[in-house]
This record gives structure tokens, C-alpha cells and sequence, in this order.
């Protein structure tokens, strides 16, 4: 007890040292708090900033415009060409054109359209629904009126594509050459399933396109515009050959495409 009464002084300013102490350590807290999340303030809206920017594009951007021609053969208010004759078959039914030959020659559906296509963007969607390695599928683009000239483009039941430039030699005769020979691609899905067939054309550049990938590209001077055309060709091997087209569509070539 002595020793408790004997030095109330002291004890009074180890009281007041302490309560100051933890005053600071107090303040000191709440500052550094305040500082961190400040910080954290500014980086997170900087963050917002670099996420949300938007892409540099050049000045004119990609416009979703009318197709030039469309056709989901619903009917037959276009126009083709519709025949069930012996060797040929062209009938519209269940939302397909279907083209089928038993002859070991070419069948040609035309689109019934006058317009003589230049720079576009062509899109099919087909199913080669019978056929062996020898039959094809495919379209004309850039031709004449009797398709004496234009490129071919065929599809065969092998998995493989080919590019050829037709035209006619100096005694008016067929001429073929060879611009991308009978190439595989595993993007082709098989005989009886359906694949997507785009051309893009601009200027002496045609770019191919399966399936939504880029498999080749040529380029030439030679056509620039002209019709465009489906066919069926029999080989020499098989009993016949049938395709089936969902859609056809030919759309403009955009001047000017984004770039990110």
C-alpha cells in the first residue's frame, strides 16, 4: 500500500505517454489507410480506361448493307431454271435447290439474275448428297454469257478443291488452266454434310473460303466481272451425282474494314 501512494506523479505520466503513444500508432493507421486506398482508387480506374478503349479503326468502317442477290429457295419467285428430265434434275423443294446428272457431264443452274457481278463477297450453302472422288460441286464466278470464260471452282466428294480458268483456244475450242490444283482440306466436311462455300472477289484477287477459313487465293487479270453460276459435274466413275443448296447470297465487298 505504501508503495502505491508513494508516487501518484509518475504513474499519471506513464498514463498520458501511453494514450499518446496510441494516438499515433492511431493516426498513423487511418493515414496509411486512406493513402493505400487511394492509390487502389487510381489504379483501378486506370485499369477501367485501358479495358474500355476502343479500338483504332480506319475511317470508314464495315456497314451491313443489302445483299446484291439472296435467295433461301422458299419457292421459286426468282426464277431458276427447274427441269426433272432424263440425266438432269433440278427441282426446289424443302428449302433446297437440288441439282442431280447421270450423264458423266456438267449440269449448270445459272442465278437468275442479269447482273454481271464484279468486286462481291459470294456465299453457298451446300451438301454433296451423292458422289465419289471424280464428282464435284461448285460454282462459276466472272463468266460469260455461255461460260466459254470465267473460274470454276469445284468442290469433290474426296475432301478436295481445285481452281480453273476456262476459256476457249484459237480454233474456238474448251481450254482449261490450272490455277490451284486438287488441293484436300480437312475444313471440307464429307459427302451427306454440309459445308460453306465463300468467294470473295476484289479487283484481280479471288480469295477462297470453307467453312469460314481461309484456304487459298489466286490472282489474275484476266476476268473482272461476269455471271455467277452452280453446277454438278459426274465423273467418269460414279452413277450419278446430287447436290443439294440451301442459300445463295452475293453481297458488296466493303471498301474499308476495321482494324483493330
Amino acid at each position: 500500500m505504501v508503495h502505491e501512494n508513494n508516487h501518484p506523479d509518475k504513474r499519471l505520466k506513464l498514463f498520458i505517454g501511453t494514450l499518446v503513444l496510441l494516438l499515433i500508432l492511431i493516426s498513423s493507421s487511418i493515414f496509411f489507410f486512406v493513402r493505400t486506398q487511394g492509390s487502389r482508387e487510381r489504379n483501378s480506374a486506370s485499369s477501367a480506361v485501358t479495358a474500355t478503349t476502343t479500338p483504332k479503326l480506319t475511317p470508314t468502317q464495315t456497314l451491313t448493307s443489302q445483299p446484291l442477290f439472296a435467295e433461301y429457295f422458299i419457292d421459286n419467285s426468282k426464277g431458276w431454271y427447274l427441269s426433272d428430265v432424263a440425266d438432269y434434275t433440278r427441282t426446289i423443294s424443302d428449302g433446297k435447290l437440288m441439282l442431280a446428272a447421270t450423264n458423266h457431264k456438267i449440269l449448270v443452274e445459272s442465278l437468275p439474275s442479269n447482273t454481271k457481278f464484279d468486286n462481291c463477297i459470294l456465299t453457298v450453302a451446300f451438301t454433296l448428297q451423292q458422289g465419289d472422288a471424280q464428282d464435284s460441286v461448285g460454282v462459276y464466278v466472272r463468266g460469260d454469257s455461255n461460260l466459254d470464260h470465267d473460274y470454276r471452282i469445284d468442290i469433290y466428294g474426296d475432301s478436295t478443291y481445285a481452281i480453273n480458268k476456262e476459256t476457249l483456244d484459237a480454233q474456238n475450242m474448251p481450254m482449261e488452266t490450272t490455277l490451284i490444283p486438287r488441293t484436300h482440306s480437312s475444313l471440307l466436311a464429307p459427302v451427306g454434310r454440309a459445308n460453306v462455300l465463300r468467294v470473295i472477289m476484289k479487283g484481280p484477287e479471288l480469295v477462297l473460303m470453307i467453312n469460314d477459313n481461309v484456304v487459298n487465293s489466286i490472282t489474275d487479270l484476266d476476268y473482272t466481272r461476269g455471271q455467277i453460276a452452280l453446277f454438278v459435274a459426274n465423273g467418269s466413275t460414279s452413277e450419278g451425282v446430287k447436290a443439294s443448296f440451301g442459300r445463295v447470297e452475293v453481297d458488296s465487298v466493303p471498301d474499308v474494314t476495321p482494324v483493330p
